[in-house]
């Protein structure tokens, strides 16, 4: 079946769908409202009558409608951190107003878990659960930024602020591959494998992260960095007719940190100031190139949802719309999100479809970045931008950064389509059947152009490339759950089919007859006539097909276990093992449920967990164990040109999966009437059978490399999550949270009988040091830099190493290591009558980057036609660098900090009058990133902190921002 047949057939489901959105008329309808202890109207409330599935959700004004099914009736309600409710109807009675309780934190809050929900109370796993209600404000650009500093153990850095490329890092309890991706398995609404950037901030629910093995392992292979859960947002269950929420904000971007050069008066004045070691070239003019580069940038975003319905039939559309400006001139991006979904019960609940349509189109604007970048810190800045004939100035070492920006230029356009559809089946009520079908397709065309004035040697040069990808997933699983007197049991079972294709194509002329119509007419490029054109272009696929089970029993819900087991096989592996079988187990005690915690009235509730798990990691890219072949240059054979071709990589029929064998063990308590809560767990990760290359003799081998599961390393840690309610009053409330984590990684094998590696050195300081970075070798740390250790320099300004020369290999050492060993969060919400405050504070200790533009241009050696940092003039060795550059501890700084990551005002304004069309307004102000401690000397200390050259700030990167947002959000 095409993807064209599958869209079709979906928007056939969709359409056929759409006449059961008009309710049935009932003879009686029960209307209310429900508050708060304050009399504030709550929104979400589920009400239902019981002994049925008859239910609606309360809107945001707190009122619902529901019709009643019997008389008389008693109702139910129930919300997330209050307590539930009952009330009996008499005869007759058509309207119920309730005050709920509040449980201050609950324990029975409702979290996503691979294939299902459970109540938080009877968790056996890791799992962390962020609400919507709990999401940062502001001008976040990716979901992830959402749980920054909100949950233990998961690191997430913002290293860019390229508005084409969000820059957010994520890493789950550590290292745990060496050559694929750290990056947890994306689960959007069900189907794996999403991309955030198809989702609006506003369109999320909420987001739940599976954070140890035993919870991830029904995801098997691609479980093993974790899995994060993303909910989206449903039609309306109230009744109450059509609503419309609007979301609007305006932002302005500046630079988090510019690093100080010389000024151009400065730069005149440095022989003075030097006492004539330093002799400068001025060349008449004053630039300041970063006046010249970055600006203040605005941004604007508006989201629109409409929704409306019932228990039985709802609908949810949005439309998100962002025009962002990047801090760099002439970058920028605007992006585009429709969402569709419905819900639909049919045969009195029995069966019910649903299904969700995401589209986003972005058109996106970049220049060479890293050039310009490099160009703005170290051109003279007593060079002019123009010459006297209105020409680009040209430089030595350094290209004009005005001409990088005016004269190339690069357009990205991309659209990703995800459609989902959703069959659910109750034939009776202790058992379900879902049918679940997906569709992702996503679609690039990119293209740069770099007019004649770019490079004078070339008549205009001009890129093209496109490629695609598309994902196809269907899963079919049943469930059945039963409870009778204190025992709790259920049982899943299921399939899940995913195929994957990808394919490019990419394009290189030059010489264009005119620069008006740019890489549109790369065609007409006289290179590709005179046969210096160039072009390439790739496709593959794989399938991932598995098999998934799961059971859970629980006593007196004291007693909590869970088993899981997942046999799943790919065609990325050897023939020897397609197929491999992920399993956990993990159980729980609630120790408050004893009888003799009885009379301990401070803990409400009290649990401990203990969890092990196996998951797997794929390869980044399918052919791996076959025997790979590649083409070399053409030679002239018979007056023809015929491409060479050799093998490149041998097979390897044994490949198999990377396995990650995890221990968890945690305890999770309540106490002070949940006032305080939190949890504290402790995990010891082994990760076996590591994928890399290794070098083996030709012969007998055909090729020089072959790719083997040999590699092993642990990960060890602690995270620690504190929830505090320090005020509860009717006008004041005030909220800490408080979150700490602990890693540590250990590289325990390199090499077996077979494959021999004694270490790898990686990573690369740039030219002219020209020197690797890191190392990782056994018994090592993942993420070790290694080079030499600075203890002085001479008298003639060279440098004084450790146990050596520099430049001898002999003496270099481990001088630092660029992943964070902690991280640490603390959030704090203030609310005052209609007033709230919140002030999130973040950070990570004890780790060290490569300051890599001082380590090339901290230097006087490099000549006198380039400006400096001013750091140059301040060398704790109360000497000037003027030997060449150097790869040395001087510049491996210490990179811990703390950032006041958000602080967010608002005011909500509560309309009591039935009939004011405006249901909700809040106005708010939010600033992200707004300050950083640390001693750090570059830009930002949040860099790259993934794979195996982590911790090197490079001189190419785009800098991070700090953004101040005014926003609205209005409810009709």
């Amino acid at each position: 079946m095409n993807s064209s047949t599958i869209f079709r057939l979906f928007l056939c489901f969709l359409l056929s769908a759409l006449p059961g959105l008009q309710a049935l008329a009932q003879e009686q309808t029960l209307v209310g409202v429900v508050t708060d202890a304050d009399g504030r109207p709550l929104a979400g409330v589920t009400v239902i009558e019981k002994g049925t599935t008859n239910g609606v959700s309360t809107a945001a004004d707190g009122r619902y409608s529901l019709r009643l099914q019997k008389s008389p009736a008693t109702i139910v309600f129930s919300y997330i951190g209050y307590e539930s409710a009952e009330r009996a109807l008499v005869a007759g009675q058509t309207e119920l107003s309730i005050t709920l309780k509040s449980a201050e934190i609950a324990m029975d809050d409702v979290v996503v878990v691979g294939y299902g929900t459970v109540r938080r109370s009877t968790l056996t796993s890791s799992v962390a659960s962020v609400k919507s209600r709990d999401f940062i404000e502001g001008a976040v650009t990716s979901p992830l930024q959402l749980l920054q500093g909100r949950v233990a153990g998961l690191a997430i850095n913002t290293t860019s602020g390229d508005p084409n490329n969000s820059g957010v890092q994520v890493m789950l309890r550590g290292v745990s591959t060496l050559t694929g991706s750290q990056e947890p398995l994306i689960v959007i609404d069900g189907i794996s494998g999403g991309n955030l950037s198809n989702i609006s901030v506003d369109d999320i629910e909420s987001i739940d992260i599976l954070k140890d093995g035993s919870a991830a392992a029904i995801y098997g292979t691609r479980g093993t960095n974790g899995v994060i859960l993303i909910t989206t947002k449903k039609g309306s269950e109230s009744g109450g007719g059509v609503s419309v929420d609007y979301h609007g904000y305006a932002s302005v971007e500046t630079i988090s940190n510019q690093i100080d050069v010389f000024s151009a008066e400065e730069y005149r004045n440095l022989g003075e100031i030097t006492n004539g070691f330093f002799t400068p070239t001025d060349k008449g003019a004053s630039t300041d190139w970063g006046d010249e580069v970055f600006r203040s940038a605005f941004s604007h975003t508006h989201h629109l949802a409409l929704k409306s319905g019932n228990a039985q039939s709802n609908y949810y559309a949005s439309v998100d719309y962002r025009s962002r400006d990047g801090i760099i001139r002439n970058t920028g991006q605007e992006r585009t999100n429709i969402k569709l979904g419905f819900n639909r019960s049919l045969f009195n609940n029995k069966v019910t479809l649903s299904g969700t349509l995401n589209d986003v189109f972005t058109v996106g604007h970049t220049v060479s970045t890293g050039d310009v970048l490099f160009a703005t810190l170290v051109t003279n800045p007593t060079e002019p931008i123009y010459t006297p004939t209105g020409d680009y100035s040209i430089f030595i070492d350094s290209t004009n950064p005005v001409k990088l920006i005016n004269e190339y230029n690069n357009t990205t356009r991309w659209n990703e389509l995800q459609a989902s559809g959703k069959v659910t089946y109750t034939p009776i009520e202790p058992l379900t059947f879902t049918l679940l079908g997906g569709y992702r397709y996503f679609g690039n065309i990119d293209g740069s152009y770099a007019t004649r004035k770019f490079d004078t040697n070339y008549d205009g040069q001009a890129w093209r490339s496109s490629s695609m990808n598309q994902t196809k997933t269907l899963e079919f699983y049943g469930q059945y759950a039963e409870r009778w007197n204190k025992h709790d049991f259920s049982v899943l079972g299921g399939y899940s089919y995913n195929d994957y294709l990808t394919d490019g194509f990419n394009m290189y002329n030059y010489d264009f007859p005119t620069d008006i119509l740019g890489e549109n007419i790369i065609g007409t490029g006289m290179a590709l006539k005179d046969g210096f054109a160039s072009m390439g272009g790739y496709k593959n696929m794989n399938r991932l097909i598995s098999f998934f089970g799961r059971a859970n029993y629980s006593y007196d819900d004291r007693y909590l276990f869970s088993a899981s087991l997942r046999y799943e096989g790919s065609s990325k592996f050897g023939a020897n093992h397609k197929w491999g079988l992920f399993y956990a187990a993990s159980g729980a005690w609630r120790i408050s449920k004893e009888r003799f915690m009885k009379d301990v009235r401070w803990i409400d509730d009290l649990k401990l967990r203990v969890g092990y798990g196996v998951t797997g990691s794929e390869p980044s890219t399918p052919y791996l164990s076959h025997l790979k072949y590649s083409f070399g240059s053409p030679v002239l054979i018979d007056g023809k040109y015929v491409y060479t071709i050799a093998p490149q990589m041998n097979a390897n029929p044994d490949l198999r999966w990377e396995e990650k064998h995890e221990l968890s063990v945690g305890l999770d308590f309540s106490m002070f009437d949940y006032r305080l809560s939190g949890s504290v767990d402790f995990y010891n990760r082994i990760t076996d059978g590591l994928l890399y290359e290794y070098n083996v003799p030709v012969p007998p081998n055909l090729a020089a490399t072959t790719l083997a599961n040999v590699g092993v390393v642990s990960n060890t840690g602690v995270e620690v999550l504190l929830n505090g309610g320090i005020v509860r009053t009717k006008n004041v409330r005030f909220d800490l949270t408080g979150s700490f984590s602990y890693n540590t990684n250990k590289m325990k094998r390199l090499s077996n009988e077979m494959y021999q590696r004694d270490f790898l050195e990686l990573g690369s300081t740039g030219a002219p040091v020209q020197k690797t970075t890191h190392i990782v070798r056994e018994g090592g740390r993942i993420g070790d830099f290694y080079g030499w250790k600075s203890i002085g320099m001479n008298e003639n300004g060279s440098w004084i190493v450790e146990g050596g020369e520099y430049g001898d290999n002999a003496s270099r050492q481990v001088i630092g290591n660029g992943i964070p060993t902690m991280h640490a969060a603390l959030t704090a919400n203030l609310q005052v009558k209609n007033f709230d405050l919140s002030v999130t504070l973040r950070g990570s200790f004890d780790f060290q980057i490569l300051n890599q533009y001082r380590m090339l241009w901290e230097n006087f050696a490099r000549g006198a036609d380039h400006n400096f940092p001013r750091s140059i003039l301040y060398n704790r060795y109360n000497q000037y660098v003027s030997t060449a550059p150097a790869y040395v501890s001087y510049y491996v700084e210490d990179g811990d900090f703390v950032k006041i990551d958000n602080i967010t005002l608002g005011y909500t304004f509560r309309f009591q009058d039935k009939r004011n069309p405006i249901r909700s307004l809040r106005l708010y102000v939010s600033g992200l990133n707004l300050y950083t401690f640390t001693r750090y000397r570059g830009v930002d200390p949040e860099v790259n902190f993934n794979g195996l050259t982590p911790g090197i700030d490079y001189v190419s990167g785009y800098p991070t921002t700090r953004t101040f947002t005014f926003g609205v959000k209005l409810g009709f």
